[in-house]
Formats: structure tokens, sequence, C-alpha cells
């Protein structure tokens, strides 16, 4: 194994990215530590184009490269291209081989990555998976790809995403275009998960959690998800009537999160755009049920986790083939009392 170079000799990092917007969320804390462990280094997060924007603007990260290597011959342009770049490291988050090909094709001398998916000779550096690290939240996961300069035992940072002033901006005109009047209370609900039908709450409970913020809060409620969930969102509007608004497909990745970042509530099945509410500290209800909130879990203080205990999950499937009796068990009453609770608490603590 070659020698890794001294933190303060290293000038260039590439760190490629997850493949998943909610995954990525949960690289930032990864960034802030490699910062801190680099402080000279030029670092270049690389990442296919539907999810690297989410890290344009970081204070972490250098710049940002949207690759494309779906294809052989988009495969050789882009390590072609990242060959430029000089790195001196690169760090693979995801855990296939095709990502630790990439990194060594592109010649970066170092490279450091989980040792799976028969892709030990790809590495310089494997690391060891270990089975208690199947068990700790993603985030965990991702730090241990570190631990050649420190150990394990450090808490990690905090999630974080930036938002410039104009996305901000263009939020705020985008609610009013959609009658939202100043001030008023918005609620945002997303009803769907592109993993899989097992991830989702049923659309009717969500419909029934807005109504009542429009109802009781004079709310305005904005669905939101991608173009092919706008079915999906539109099930909502329809159960949900006046107050409710659909934007699926409406918005793209960096809108959604300057969107959810002004909302007082958002209202999410474990999906990407749960971790960026996280991440933006807007309050959050997180509805759980196939999928392992242990691991992945929203890491915030302002988030709750809604979920019934059943000896099917998690199951990790994507559609369930019995009665989705982690979902039909969590009722829409249930959510409505812990959100009501956690904007109290809120406004308690002057947020």
């Amino acid at each position: 194994m070659v020698d890794l170079p001294d933190p303060k000799s290293v000038r260039r990092i590439a760190v490629r990215l997850t493949n998943w917007v909610g995954d990525c969320v949960m690289n930032t804390p990864f960034f802030h530590r490699l910062r801190e462990i680099f402080p000279n280094a030029k670092i270049t997060a690389v990442g296919r184009k539907n999810v690297a924007m989410i890290l344009k603007p970081h204070p972490d990260v250098n710049d940002v490269w949207a690759i494309d290597d779906s294809t052989p011959a988009a495969f050789a342009r882009t390590a072609a291209k990242l060959r430029t770049l000089n790195a001196d490291i690169g760090f693979i988050l995801p855990n296939s081989i095709k990502t630790a090909a990439l990194f060594a094709a592109a010649g970066i001398p170092h490279r450091i990555g989980y040792n799976r998916d028969a892709r030990r000779l790809l590495l310089t550096h494997p690391v060891t998976l270990r089975p208690e690290d199947l068990a700790v939240h993603e985030v965990r996961y991702y730090l241990r790809l570190l631990h050649f300069w420190e150990g394990d035992a450090k808490d990690p940072p905090p999630l974080r995403l930036m938002l410039t002033d104009e996305e901000k901006s263009q939020a705020e005109h985008w609610l009013r275009d959609h009658g939202v009047r100043a001030g008023q209370m918005v609620v945002g609900v997303n009803p769907a998960a592109i993993y899989g039908s097992a991830k989702r709450w049923l659309p009717e409970r969500f419909a029934e959690v807005g109504a009542h913020f429009v109802r009781e809060h004079d709310a305005r409620i904005v669905v939101t998800g991608l173009q092919q969930e706008h079915p999906i969102a539109q099930q909502v509007c329809d159960a949900g009537g006046d107050g409710f608004i659909n934007a699926a497909g409406k918005m793209k990745l960096r809108d959604l999160m300057a969107f959810i970042e002004r909302c007082q509530l958002f209202v999410t099945n474990d999906s990407g755009a749960m971790h960026v509410a996280a991440a933006c500290g807007t309050n959050l209800i997180a509805i759980f049920g196939s999928t392992d909130w242990v691991t992945t879990a929203p890491l915030s203080s302002r988030a709750r986790i809604v979920r019934v205990e059943t000896p099917c999950a998690p199951c990790i499937l994507r559609h369930c083939p019995i009665d989705h009796r982690c979902m039909t068990g969590v009722t829409a009453q249930r959510v409505i009392e812990e959100a009501e609770d956690l904007l109290g608490s809120a406004a308690r603590a002057g947020r």
C-alpha cells in the first residue's frame, strides 16, 4: 500500500458523490470534516447532474462537476476530464465497482473507498467493511472513510446546505404567484418516494393532515414531487380540497431546496426531500415504514419520526407484497398531533 500524503501537502481532492439526493445531503458532514483535515486543498465534488447541483454553492466544496458515466463512451470522456484535475486523493463514497473504476481510469494516485463489490484492486487504500458499519447512521458510514487521519469517535458535524439570496427570493415569488399571502403559513407535503411504493404513506392521509392546517391555521399546502409523481400529488390535492397546490414537476432541485427552507412545516415520507428539510432546519415530520429509520433518520433537532413497529420492517423492498401495515398503521391524527406539538415547541423556542 502506498503511503498517504501529509494533509498539509495535499492540493487537490476529488470526491465521488452518492447517486441519490438524500444520500448526497448525508455526504455534507463528510465534506465538513474533509475541509478540517485538508485546509489547503481544493475539493471538487463529482456526481451525476441530478444530485451534484445540491452542493453548488457549499462552503466546504470549491467546485462541483456534473458527470455522465452511463455509457462506455461517456465513461471514457469523464475519466479523461477527471485526469485533468490532477487530484492527489480520490474519495469514492458510493459502493459500486463502476465508481472506483472511474477514479482508477482517471489516474488518481490515492483512491479511498469501502472494500465492497469486488473492487479491492481498484482502490489503493480500501477500507474494511465491519458488521457494525452497516448498523450506524449513513453519515457515520461515510465519515469512516477518513479514519486514516482520525478515529471513529468524533460526533458527526451537522448536515449543511447553502442557498443564495436570489434562490430564496425566487421561492417567495413562486409562492406569491400561486396565491400565498405574505406571512401566510406554508406546509410542504411530499407524498411520493422515487424508491418505490413501499415507502409511501397513503395520499388521503397526507390530505387529511394538510386539510387540518388549512382549517386550523389558514395554511397553504404545497404538494411536491417529480414530474412522474404528479398523479400522486394530484390525489392529495383532490382529497384535500381548497388550499392545496400541486407543485409536482414544477420545481428544479435547488428551487425545491429554497421552497423547503421557506416552509413552516414539511411532512414527508423517507425521501431525499426529507434530508433536505433536515439540513435546512425546517420543522419536519418524517413518516417511516419499510426503511431503516436508524441508519437513515433525518439528522435534525427539529425533526420528528412517526412510525409503528411491525415484525416485517425494515424490509427495504420497493413494493409491499402483503398489506403495507407499516404505513397503514400510521394514522393522520397521530401525524397531526406530532406536528402540532413540534410547532408548539418551535414557537416556545422562538424559532
